[in-house]
This record gives C-alpha cells, structure tokens and sequence, in this order.
C-alpha cells in the first residue's frame, strides 16, 4: 500500500475516530487504527470492539499509487501528524516487511505494523432494525439535554447508559442515576408503531455528541437487538476536498431501563416560578460554603421568596434571599446542589418551575416554554 496526501486531510480522517480508540487495550490490535486505500477512497476505522467509527473520503487522482490496508498504531500516527507543518504532504507506504514508512519533507518515521485481517469488527447487518428518521439537530440536542444524569459507575450497568424510547412517531431520550431524571424528547419518524427502548452506552453518547452537527441533515438511525448504527456526513473545513462519511456503531447495553414515568412525580400541590440566570447564579455563591462532599444547599419556599442557606464543618455558612413567584405553604428543601445546577446548564429559558408535594419528595423542574424537557431532582435526607 502506498498513499500521498496532504497532512490536513489525513488528520481531518483520522481524528474523526480516535474517539473509539482505548489508549491500553487487552487486545494490541485495538490500540491501532485500520488504514484501507484504494483508488478512490481512503477508509480509516477505529473501535474498541464496543463502539465502532468507520470514516471514509474520497481521494484525488493519483493520491493513491497503491491499494491496500494495514493497521498502524494510532496515538503514534495522530501525533506524527500533528507535529507536521500544516502545509506537508504525507506519503505514507507499507513495505513488504509490513512496516509502515511515513515520510514528509525531510522527516521520516518507522511504525510497526499488524494484519489488517485480525482486526475485529462488529459483526452487524445495517439493514436489519427498526429504522428512525430524525435530525442531526434533534438528536444532538436530546443526548444534550439528558446527558448529565447518566450514572458513572453502578452496579445497575442499564443506568450507565442513555435510553432511546420509539413511540407513536416521537424519540425520547432518557438518564437517571437514581438521584435525578432527564428527559427529552422530539418528533421522528419510524417504521414500526410499537413501543421500542434502547439503551445506548455512556462512550456512544459522547461520540456522537462529538460527531453531530447542529444541522438539520436527515438521519437514519438503525436500532436492532444488539447495535445501533448511523452513518452521519460532515462536510471538510478545506472547501476544495470533499466531504467526510462516518459510519457510527455502538453494541446496545443489554439489561431493563427501570419504569421512568413512575419516577415523575404527579399532581404537585405547590409551584415556584423562579429567575434562570439569577436563581443559577445565587446558587453558584451559596455552594461555595456547603460540605464539600455533600454539597447539600437548604432552600426555603416563603410566599414571594425564596431563601438559599449552606453551611460546612467548619462553621461557614452563606445565606441568599431571592423575590420568585411563589404563593403556597412554606416548605424546607435540602438538595445537592450540583445537581440542581446540572438541571439549570441546560434549561435555555428566562423562567423556570419548580413543582413540589412536600420535603422528602422528588420535585419536577421544567422550562415552561420547553415542554418537551423534563427534570427530578431528589432532595437530600436531613
């Protein structure tokens, strides 16, 4: 295999998927990428054998003066390319000791290489799956808005993970890591009229947040019982190259989403209408003095105020009265105040509501022009 092209090209390629790419794999072969050139087109993949990117461009003529593929190292190779000046022409070649030569300029370096036969892809059929056509706007937006309150690490693997819910041509997006719920939702359109879930992994989520533009391009979402797979096209800052084709690919976690909608609290009692900016803001002081492990902030609903108290071990405390909408029985909260301020990244709105029963539980956060995005948050146990 023999390929020139300049530096920019192969770097735009290859960034697209390093994201998949482990640094220390158990499997050598995973910490390399897969380098496909033919007369057309070069390919480049990565995985880590959970979530699998494949981005493919197109070629000009004479760029490739041999077909064939390999797998090279990819740190070493992102790096290489990195240091290049950016105007350097790349001519990359494998020998028939199946070592990679990359030269440019007056630079030259030496990669070990691995069989392009061994490395392992997802076994998967793309056409097979219920299909869901849906924005790359939309989607972008549904894995922003509910991110956040994906479980790190649990014991309950199924929370570690977003999940997308089909229904009655809608898409909703999903997270809990059992001390608050997002939910986010937006139009689709589907072959199948029957309720479907799936729970997509933390690392996919974030790829294709990486990957999805705030356009509005139609997409194909391919979600079977093991993978979900998306091809998304990203145009190249470099007008006169073509465009990017990146076909996505994430394994599914296999395990039940727990019954979100009886989480969401019903028939609140007892609602605020609070300043976004101002009650984020005020809430961002007082913290500063809370436990710094608990991060616990007391809120205190009065009619027409609200009050934001914190105090620590060593006897700080912050106190922060607001002027909010508020006309009900006065009622005492303690919250993580983290995760009130998660909920307020990522509400777009002047205003926002606050919907409670009593103090032990959870209350619903809503932008009242979004009614598309729901939060709950639990209170802290005083």
């Amino acid at each position: 295999m023999r390929l020139k092209i300049a530096k920019e090209s192969l770097l735009n390629v290859l960034s697209l998927v390093m994201g998949a790419v482990e640094r220390r794999h158990t499997i050598n072969i995973l910490s390399n990428v897969k380098i496909q050139a033919t007369e057309q087109a070069l390919i480049i993949t990565g995985s880590d054998s959970e979530v699998e990117l494949v981005a493919s461009t197109q070629l000009t003529d004479g760029a490739c003066l041999q077909a064939g593929e390999t797998t090279v190292p990819a740190r070493k190779l992102m790096d290489i390319c990195k240091s290049l000046p950016n105007t350097a022409l790349v001519d990359l070649q494998i020998t028939e000791d199946q070592r990679c030569i990359l030269k440019s300029g007056n630079s030259r370096f030496v990669l070990g290489t691995l069989a392009a036969e061994d490395y392992p892809l997802l076994n998967h059929d793309r056409n097979q799956g219920t299909s869901v056509q849906v924005t790359e706007r939309e989607l972008k937006r549904l894995f922003e808005k509910t991110a956040f309150a994906m479980a790190v690490q649990d014991v309950r693997f199924y929370l570690t993970g977003t999940l997308l819910e089909i229904e009655d041509q809608s898409l909703r997006a999903v997270t809990t890591d059992g001390h608050r719920l997002a939910l986010c939702e937006t139009q689709a359109q589907s072959d199948t009229a029957q309720l479907m879930q799936a729970i997509v992994p933390r690392k996919a989520v974030g790829e294709l947040q990486r990957l999805l533009s705030t356009e509005d391009h139609q997409l194909n979402l391919m979600i079977g019982r093991e993978l979900l797979n998306v091809t998304i096209n990203i145009a190249n800052r470099e007008k006169e190259q073509g465009g990017i084709q990146v076909r996505f690919s994430t394994k599914l976690i296999d395990g039940k989403f727990p019954d979100y909608r009886r989480v969401i609290p019903r028939g609140g009692d007892k609602q605020a209408v609070i300043a976004h900016d101002v009650f984020k803001q005020s809430l961002q002081r007082v913290s500063i003095l809370s436990n710094e492990k608990l991060r616990g902030v007391f809120l205190h609903f009065n009619p027409d105020s609200l009050q934001l108290r914190a105090n620590n071990p060593e006897q700080d405390e912050a106190i922060e009265d607001l002027a909010i909408q508020y006309s009900n029985a006065s009622l005492e909260m303690s919250f993580n105040a983290q995760y009130i301020l998660d909920v307020l990244n990522v509400l777009d709105g002047d205003d926002l509501t606050m919907i409670m029963t009593e103090a032990t539980q959870s209350v619903l956060v809503q932008d009242p022009t979004h009614s598309d995005q729901t939060y709950v948050v639990m209170p802290m146990r005083v």
